[in-house]
C-alpha cells in the first residue's frame, strides 16, 4: 500500500492512467507524470512534469518521490529502466487493493498488479512486470522481468513466463509450461505447449504464426 507516500509515474498514456488509479486507489500520492510527449495532465490535479530525461533531476530535488515506469510496451519499459541504471531509484511495487496477492508470493521492485488480479501461492513476479485487470497468476508460477500478462489470461500452476515475454487478453496458459523470453502468446490462445523464444504463438490450441494453416488453400 501507498500509505500517503508520494509516486512519480513515468509514462503519462493510457497505461499510465490505469497505474495511476490503481496508486490512488492503493493509498499513493500520485507527485506527477513525466513523459516526452505528453503534456496535459492525465490525472485530477497532477500534472506532466517535463520529459522523461529530467527524472534524475527531479528525483535530486524531491528524494522522497517513488518511481514506477508506467509504460505497457516491455521493450519501451525495459528501456527506460536501463537508461537510468546508474541512478539511485527507488522503484515501487503497485498493487490494487482488489487485487489477491498470496503471503508467500514475491514482488520484486516496480511490478504493477492491476485490479481484480491474483497472484496464488509461491509465486514470483519479477522486477517491472505487469500483472493486468482480472488475470490470475497460479502457484509456483514464474513471471520474468518486464514481462505484460494482459486483462483477464489464466495461467496455471508451475507456468514460467520469461523475461519481456507478452501474454495476450484472455489467453489461458495450461500446468508447467514455459514461455520463453520475448516471446508473444495472442489474445485469446490457449497453450499446451511450450513457447520457444521470440515465438509469436495464436489459436487454439496456439501454434507458431508460421504454421497456421492458410484459409485460402
Amino acid at each position: 500500500m501507498g500509505d500517503g507516500h508520494a509516486l512519480l509515474l513515468v509514462g503519462a498514456g493510457g497505461h499510465g492512467r490505469a497505474v495511476a488509479d490503481v496508486a490512488a486507489a492503493a493509498g499513493w500520492m500520485i507527485a506527477g507524470f513525466l513523459d516526452d510527449s505528453k503534456v496535459d495532465a492525465p490525472w485530477p490535479e497532477t500534472s506532466v512534469l517535463g520529459p522523461i530525461h529530467v527524472l534524475p533531476r527531479l528525483l535530486e530535488e524531491h528524494p522522497d518521490y517513488d518511481v514506477t515506469v508506467a509504460i505497457g510496451d516491455n521493450a519501451h519499459r525495459r528501456h527506460i529502466v536501463e537508461r537510468f541504471a546508474t541512478f539511485p531509484i527507488r522503484f515501487a511495487a503497485v498493487v490494487a487493493p482488489s487485487a489477491y496477492i498470496s503471503p508467500t508470493a514475491t514482488l520484486e521492485p516496480g511490478a504493477v498488479i492491476m485490479h481484480h488480479a491474483v497472484v496464488h501461492a509461491g509465486a514470483r513476479i519479477g522486477a517491472h512486470a505487469i500483472v493486468n485487470t482480472g488475470a490470475t497468476v497460479d502457484h509456483d508460477c514464474q513471471i520474468g522481468e518486464y514481462a505484460h500478462i494482459s486483462p483477464g489470461v489464466h495461467l496455471a500452476g508451475d507456468v514460467v513466463v520469461g523475461p519481456q515475454a507478452h501474454v495476450g487478453i484472455g489467453a489461458v496458459v495450461v500446468p508447467r509450461i514455459t514461455i520463453g523470453s520475448k516471446a508473444v502468446v495472442g489474445a485469446g490462445a490457449v497453450v499446451i505447449s511450450d513457447v520457444p523464444e521470440g515465438v509469436t504463438v495464436v489459436g487454439v490450441p496456439a501454434r507458431p504464426v508460421s504454421e497456421r494453416s492458410d484459409p485460402g488453400a
